[in-house]
């Protein structure tokens, strides 16, 4: 079975920080793990946190645009629907999203062993020093090599491994 190479976009920090930053503020806003906890529990986090700042700044304009609740808020389900929607733009900028996403699938699909349901490296990639070195012994231990300079080695070793991979 032939292989083939796959070269895709990698994601940059700065992405993996956009989403991050867009997730951790989703998950206070609606896991709902809390026993009491609402989707206005946003008013209550620290007046220095980024997101709180958003959703206040959004508050505002809705309430210049469509007006306030008899409580003086804007309509809560607005103000996060607008959050979300801003949010998740900058958050996906380019695609971020995809990316990190795609970029996650074809590390687990080509890197990790599929036999698994946790997170660890193909056998072949896990022990490829080890594989590589018990290559070299059989080189070295049948004898053919004796005499040969040190390139002629290396030729014979990249041979063996180049056919081992066609094997695999």
């Amino acid at each position: 079975m032939a292989k083939h190479g796959l070269t895709v976009a990698k994601a940059t920090k700065e992405e993996f920080k956009r989403v991050w930053d867009w997730l951790h503020t989703m998950e206070a806003l609606f896991d709902g793990r809390g026993m009491f906890s609402t989707e206005e529990d946003w008013r209550e986090w620290d007046d220095d946190e980024p997101a709180k700042k958003q959703l206040l700044q959004i508050e505002k304009e809705v309430i210049e645009s469509d007006g306030a609740m008899w409580d003086g808020k804007a309509d809560n389900d607005r103000v996060l629907f607008l959050w979300m929607k801003r949010s998740f733009l900058k958050a996906n900028k380019s695609g971020s999203i995809g990316r990190i996403l795609f970029d996650c699938e074809t590390l687990i699909e080509n890197a990790c062993d599929p036999k698994l349901d946790y997170l660890e490296f193909k056998p072949s990639i896990m022990y490829a020093e080890r594989n590589a070195l018990e290559k070299v012994n059989k080189i070295i231990s049948r004898g053919e090599l004796k005499g040969r300079n040190p390139q002629k080695i290396i030729a014979s070793i990249k041979k063996l491994i180049e056919k081992s991979k066609k094997e695999d």
